[in-house]
């Protein structure tokens, strides 16, 4: 917005800045009743606006804008081009001449039109100039940016009663500038100018008809307009817009006057849109845009030069392929394919799309292999390669492939050897043979003759030394890349032979047999030659991978293979022991060795291995996928399972006693793991350590003691007494604790920590009850008995519900220890009863199972006391909840229970006021139970048995 001031003086006086700093000078109006805001496209003139005033104001308008433009001529003549500024500039003098246009058409004022025409023509001009700079980098927008703001100032430089000639040619300049666009890819810009035209393609529209010359400018800027503005919706995807467009610019009004020119023009935009449209998969608007275009290029006019020839090939093609796709919808598609492809063939006979589109109608017509090869030999013997069509070819060759591998193979081959090693383009001739190997990939050459393939790659093989043309070592990894992956997939589908030989391929195409790929092949062909059972062959294949590489693990562990296969125990522990030792081992081959051991059923072996395996770990070194205590485990049954047929007791009473001493140092691995894992995250993360599988090492430990003991002639045994230590690790335990502790300790010091675990909620939750588990299983293992209900107590500052499992495995780890008072087991099993029946949908069958124990633990402390829980399991019995799903036996065991202590109390110990609870409790659940009316009329007689004896106490009292 300009500045208004009351007073002015020279250097404070309004001005114009351009974007480079420059001030363009201007004298304050007189007339105060005249804004001028920039930003807008109005000019806000007063009813007394003085034409004078606007005058002035119009002449300083035009000269900002040519003080910019100006600028602009500066700039394009540097060197770099500075395309920022320029496009700045652009912009702001297409404002500018907005500005100046609005202002002339609100005063009526066109003296300036032909000085801002003249500007506009330049600016013009400037763009045909930008197109030859050396540096096109970064012009591609500013070709078009330049042609729009010069027809803006051309269209203002038209007056308001302008001349058909100027309207005429205002258009054809808007359609210049939208094709502008197009081609650098801003459809919406192209858009957005031609839509902006629209007052000027009506004024065209309106002017009456006149010379034969005035028709055909009319008719051929319109037909132009309309066909990039069909282009410019397309390309937009406003296909309404598009196909009305479509219908203008094809109106014969139109067609009757226009030349050739403007005929290639629409041609060329329907061939655009129709090649789009293809690839977009709008097949039938694509056949409708490129009819259109080959019934222009063909109507009465003879293809003559090359362009409109290349066109019409190329709208042959793409037409007869969107025919092929739509043979599903309508097979009489298909002719019209090959109408397409024939008359293309007619234009161009040497043309290779068509001719892949002939030999893909060909395949549709079910046409048998030998005709395919009367077009296929003949085309690729008389195609001429370019770097264009030279795709296309190897397309055909592929397509060719499938219907016949080795069709394909003789002529990508006739190509090779005819035409491209005259030619000598290195990089072509490694294309095509890299075409070649991928056809070896294709599902129709599983079921070739491998040795006519063989010969086909041989005949490859010896290109080089044929012609003299050396193929580049990448060209040759692809390749045997190629054939190394046909190889694994024989020999993953087992086709062991045919695997040999794709790797026997590869091995010769290696450039160099100084690398570790000739090794790795050459024990691919081991492993096929032992799959076959071909051993010699197999333990040359080897030999030859070790000229390759030497002390390879690799080797080692296919010449242990082999052994095994032999039977040779010895030579297969000697290879073992170098495969560990060798160059590039693996933990995984030992696993391997030990799992092969093992389906050999080879006892010797498998014990070396795993012992092998052993020792990697005590030396610190991870095999993956194998867990130490299993093996350690296997280790154990197998070594004590000898002993009974092996007369070297003592050494393997040894063996397992070692075995059984590496297990208990893993729990103290398995701890320190666990505090690592506490003290870096303050998070328990531990691999969950194997309590159980320790408890079965120490009670099999035991166990094996009391053997030995057993087998001893003095019963006692020195290995018994090493086992029986092992066995009662008390600082084992007390090392759970020791650690669970400090976990509570980090967890309370950094509760804040804690408290903002979300996304791993659950895994926090499992690593909580985790080791309040191990804390109880210590606790219980060490007879710490006072202690047991304060870790059952820290479970409810749990701010989570604790599965009933969890108490169940408390009650477990109770009852197989007997020392264990019944105070702690029957707390216990109300505890887990109490969670079971907390659940919505109470696991009333679980819950029975364990009131049974908690039933049975009290009756064997105190049968008074236990008479409580009888009272409130029928309670429970008589809740809605549980009707019905109570099971029956344990209804019935309740009831035989209860009966059977009332009869004790009455026959053992005449204690009729306990016979007569007992008795009535056991008479309650016979409305529980199926035919409980029988059970209670037989417990009726006796029950009154009772009552006269209970009577009588009672009156002798």
């Amino acid at each position: 917005m300009f500045k208004k001031t009351n007073k002015s003086t020279d250097s404070e006086a309004p001005f114009f800045l351009t974007l480079d700093g420059k001030r363009v000078s201007t004298s304050p109006t007189s007339s105060e009743d005249i804004t001028f805001p920039l930003n807008s496209g109005d000019a806000h003139i007063s009813e007394n606006a003085d034409p004078k005033a606007i005058g002035t104001r119009l002449k300083k308008q035009l000269e900002v804008i040519s003080a910019l433009v100006k600028d602009v001529h500066e700039k394009i003549n540097k060197n770099p081009l500075d395309t920022k500024f320029i496009q700045d500039s652009l912009k702001e003098i297409l404002r500018s001449v907005e500005q100046f246009m609005n202002l002339q058409k609100v005063a009526q004022n066109f003296e300036l039109s032909d000085e801002i025409d003249e500007i506009g023509v330049g600016l013009w001009n400037s763009s045909i100039a930008l197109k030859t700079i050396s540096d096109s980098r970064g012009t591609d927008e500013l070709i078009p940016l330049f042609r729009q703001v010069g027809f803006a100032m051309i269209r203002a430089g038209i007056s308001e009663d302008p001349e058909k000639k100027s309207t005429v040619k205002l258009l054809a300049l808007a359609s210049k500038v939208g094709k502008a666009w197009l081609d650098c890819g801003r459809s919406d810009q192209a858009d957005d100018v031609l839509r902006s035209a629209n007052e000027i393609e009506d004024s065209v529209l309106s002017l009456q008809d006149g010379t034969a010359k005035e028709q055909h400018s009319k008719a051929a800027a319109l037909l132009v307009y309309y066909a990039y503005r069909a282009e410019a919706a397309w390309k937009l995807a406003n296909v309404h817009v598009a196909n009305l467009m479509f219908q203008h610019a094809t109106d014969k009004n139109y067609l009757e006057y226009v030349t050739t020119k403007e005929i290639d023009i629409l041609c060329q935009v329907c061939f655009t849109v129709g090649n789009q449209a293809s690839r977009e998969g709008k097949t039938n608007d694509a056949i409708k845009w490129l009819r259109k275009c080959h019934e222009l290029l063909t109507d009465g006019t003879p293809v003559s030069n090359s362009e409109r020839t290349k066109l019409l090939t190329n709208t042959l093609n793409i037409l007869a392929n969107c025919y092929l796709k739509n043979i599903v919808y309508d097979e009489s598609n298909l002719d019209l394919a090959e109408n397409a492809v024939n008359l293309c063939l007619e234009e161009n006979p040497g043309n290779a799309l068509a001719t892949l589109l002939k030999l893909k109608i060909m395949k549709q017509k079910n046409f048998i292999p030998i005709q395919f090869e009367g077009v296929y030999f003949p085309f690729i013997r008389n195609s001429q390669v370019t770097k264009e069509n030279l795709k296309i070819l190897l397309n055909i060759t592929h397509f060719i492939s499938e219907i016949n591998v080795m069709t394909a193979l003789r002529g990508i081959d006739i190509l090779i050897e005819e035409k491209l090693a005259d030619m000598r383009n290195v990089s072509y001739i490694e294309k095509a043979i890299i075409s070649k190997f991928h056809m070896l990939e294709s599902g129709n050459s599983i079921n070739l003759e491998i040795n006519d393939i063989i010969c086909s790659i041989e005949v490859t093989l010896g290109f080089e030394q044929r012609h003299g043309i050396v193929i580049s070592h990448r060209t040759r990894i692809a390749c045997q890349l190629i054939l190394w992956q046909n190889g694994d997939r024989n020999y993953s589908n087992q086709d062991y032979e045919r695997a040999k030989k794709w790797y026997l391929m590869a091995y010769k195409w290696l450039s160099s047999t100084k690398n570790r790929n000739a090794a790795i092949l050459q024990r691919k062909i081991a492993l096929c030659c032992l799959e076959d059972d071909a051993l010699s062959d197999a333990i040359e294949a080897v030999h030859k991978a070790q000229l390759h590489e030497d002390n390879s693990s690799a080797n080692f562990y296919i010449l242990y293979h082999i052994a095994m296969e032999k039977r040779q125990n010895d030579q297969a522990i000697r290879y073992l022991s170098d495969m560990c030792n060798g160059n590039g081992f693996n933990g995984n081959m030992l696993a391997m060795a030990a799992h092969e051991a093992y389906k050999k059923g080879n006892k010797e072996i498998l014990i070396e291995t795993l012992q092998e395996i052993l020792k990697k770990h005590k030396n610190g070194e991870d095999i993956a996928n194998i867990d130490i205590s299993v093996l350690i485990r296997c280790l154990i049954r197998m070594t004590h399972n000898s002993l009974s047929s092996n007369a070297e007791k003592n050494s393997l009473k040894e063996c397992i006693c070692n075995y059984f001493e590496i297990a208990s140092t893993l729990n103290d691995t398995t701890i320190k793991d666990v505090n690592d894992k506490i003290n870096e995250t303050g998070i328990f993360q531990s691999k969950k350590a194997p309590l159980n599988d320790f408890e079965w090492f120490f009670k099999t430990a035991w166990n094996i003691a009391l053997g030995f003991c057993h087998q001893s002639d003095n019963g006692s045994d020195l290995y018994a007494v090493r086992l029986i230590e092992i066995s009662h690790k008390k600082e084992i335990l007390e090392q759970v604790l020791d650690k669970v502790e400090q976990y509570k300790k980090i967890k309370v010091s950094s509760k804040r920590k804690f408290e903002n675990i979300e996304n791993d909620g659950q895994s926090s939750q499992k690593d909580l009850m985790l080791v309040l588990l191990f804390e109880y299983e210590a606790k219980v293992k060490l007879g710490l008995w006072d202690k047991l209900q304060s870790v059952i107590n820290t479970t409810e500052a749990f701010d989570f519900e604790i599965p009933s499992k969890i108490f169940e495995r408390m009650v477990e780890l109770l009852i197989n220890e007997s020392d264990c008072p019944s105070t702690i087991i029957i707390s216990t099993l109300q505890i887990l009863l109490n969670s079971i029946m907390k659940h919505k949908q109470a696991d009333i069958e679980q819950f029975s199972r364990w009131f049974r124990m908690l039933i049975i633990t009290a009756m064997l402390k105190n049968k008074q006391s236990a008479a409580q829980y009888y009272v409130q399991v029928l309670d429970i019995l008589n809740q809605e909840c549980t009707k019905g799903k109570y099971p029956p036996d344990e209804i019935q065991w309740l009831m035989v229970n209860a009966w059977n202590c009332g009869i004790d109390y009455y026959s053992s110990a005449n204690d009729f006021v306990q016979a007569k609870k007992w008795c009535e409790t056991a008479i309650n659940f016979c409305q529980y139970i199926n035919n409980g009316m029988l059970y209670k009329e037989e417990m009726r007689k006796s029950y009154n048995e009772i009552i006269k004896n209970y009577d009588a106490s009672i009156v002798e009292v």
